[in-house]
């Protein structure tokens, strides 16, 4: 096959550049059929291509054979176990087809669509865990919040007034009147 191949990619680049060799070398005495003058041989092409190519023999066929074998036991227990399930067939088949059941429901919600409900996404254990946020918010981080809020709030304005006192302090020292020499009026 890769002789074939190989003779071929031969044959179509000296089909293509055999213009160039015709108008490059000079006459010579092997003339090929139809009387060009190539720099290969066609009759040598052709008897490569008819020359069988042998098949490489598949990998894995003199290796040795497997030693081992499988078999199932318990065949009877895994159908006792499907023959007990219920796959329920009842109603009639919906028309277009469940595919388009299904996006009619999404499309057109209706009330009684579970999968219009607002949690309908979550499962049980997520739900419990929204419900625990929702309780410990309303209960301990508003409280929280307000106890927290009060005292940043007692904070910051006892900073507000020192930061005042300061300023006042600066500006009565830096004023060089007769003022100045006397202490700033007590508040």
């Amino acid at each position: 096959m890769k002789l074939r191949a190989l003779a071929l990619t031969a044959l179509l680049a000296t089909l293509g550049t055999g213009s160039l060799a015709l108008a490059q070398q000079p006459a010579s005495s092997s003339k090929d059929e139809g009387g060009l003058n190539l720099p290969v041989s066609l009759d040598k092409i052709r008897a490569g291509l008819a020359q069988p190519v042998p098949a490489e023999p598949l990998k894995g066929l003199n290796d040795p054979p497997p030693t081992f074998t499988v078999e199932i036991r318990e065949q009877q227990k895994f159908d006792d176990l499907v023959s007990k399930l219920k796959f329920d067939k009842g109603g009639p088949p919906v028309p277009g087809g469940i595919d388009a059941y299904e996006q009619y429901q999404r499309l057109f919600p209706r009330v009684d669509n579970p999968l219009a409900q607002p949690y309908a996404g979550f499962s049980t254990g997520e739900m419990m865990t929204l419900g625990i946020e929702a309780l410990v918010e309303k209960y301990l981080a508003q409280k929280m919040a307000h106890v927290v809020g009060t005292a940043l709030r007692e904070q910051a304005e006892r900073e507000a007034r020192e930061e005042v006192a300061r300023s006042l302090a600066q500006f009565w020292a830096s004023r060089s009147s007769p003022q100045s020499a006397t202490a700033p009026p007590k508040e």
